[in-house]
């Protein structure tokens, strides 16, 4: 069983399912140690890492206009590397290589499985394709029934989830569901409801009590260094939240909740993954 992912999460869930050694080429977004050898089969369009988030909302929503996704995907390579099961997405170009790219184009015999996931039970369901394609059936059900078996039970802290800085964007899809799941309430922010542009007039508006920073694929540091620039002055915490919040994955999911149970409960959650900005 050969494995192509193009895309971090489809990594990331290979690896829970116990497949990391069947993956033959991975995205050059995917960073879990067993991809560090392995064929790249993506890049982005977007210039280096100097850019102000402003620039790249801009030039992400210039490439949305059109039609058109900051992603590229090698085709040669991945038609040279014989896959019989290539994981993609199709919840969001701004994130990652869509399947619409492959889509069109699958080596032949190769299985495409789109992973979708906005909910914990979407999540699970996707667990539960990649098993069946890859004969995983018996770990993916295993972990989908411990994710399906996580309940909300919402507090009265109220947490901002803030997935962009400028413009602010709130946290959707997934996000709010893990506050809750962790004993908070999401303000702004719906469970169910995609993530969107905001202000940071309604974001003082929902009278957060704690604004947590996860811009959409950034690191810990990369975080901590824009949370300093926001105009926000009250509690908030920046997180790494490129493993914790941009990605729908039994992992991500794991240690997202463990973080905000920590910010929600008033213990400071693991350095490594949220600092708490003064």
């Amino acid at each position: 069983m050969r494995v192509a992912s193009l895309i971090p999460s489809g990594t990331d869930i290979a690896v829970a399912l116990g497949l990391g050694g069947n993956l033959v080429g991975v995205s050059h977004e995917c960073d879990d140690p067993i991809a560090a050898d392995l064929p790249v089969l993506t890049w982005s369009s977007l210039p280096g890492a100097d850019t102000s988030p402003a620039d790249i909302d801009r030039m992400v929503s210039e490439a949305a206009a059109t039609g058109d996704t900051i992603y590229r995907t090698n085709l040669e390579l991945l038609h040279r590397l014989e896959p019989d099961v290539i994981l993609s997405q199709d919840i969001c170009d701004v994130c990652a290589v869509p399947a619409r790219q492959v889509s069109c184009d699958v080596p032949p015999g190769a299985e495409l499985v789109t992973l979708s996931a906005t909910t914990l039970a979407g999540l699970a369901d996707d667990l539960v394709r990649v098993g069946k394609a890859t004969g995983a059936d018996e770990k993916a059900r295993e972990l989908a029934d411990s994710l399906l078996s996580r309940t909300r039970h919402p507090g009265t802290l109220r947490v901002a989830a803030v997935e962009w800085g400028d413009p602010p964007f709130t946290a959707g899809d997934w996000v709010p569901e893990l506050i809750e799941v962790a004993g908070g309430v999401s303000a702004p922010g719906t469970v169910g409801v995609r993530s969107r542009r905001t202000t940071w007039d309604e974001v003082r508006a929902a009278e957060p009590d704690v604004v947590v920073f996860m811009p959409c694929g950034y690191e810990l540091d990369q975080a901590v260094a824009e949370a300093r620039t926001l105009p926000w002055d009250g509690a908030l915490w920046a997180t790494d939240s490129t493993h914790l919040f941009s990605r729908c994955t039994p992992q991500a999911v794991t240690e997202g909740i463990a973080v905000l149970e920590a910010i929600v409960g008033g213990t400071d959650p693991d350095p490594k993954r949220a600092v708490r900005i003064t």
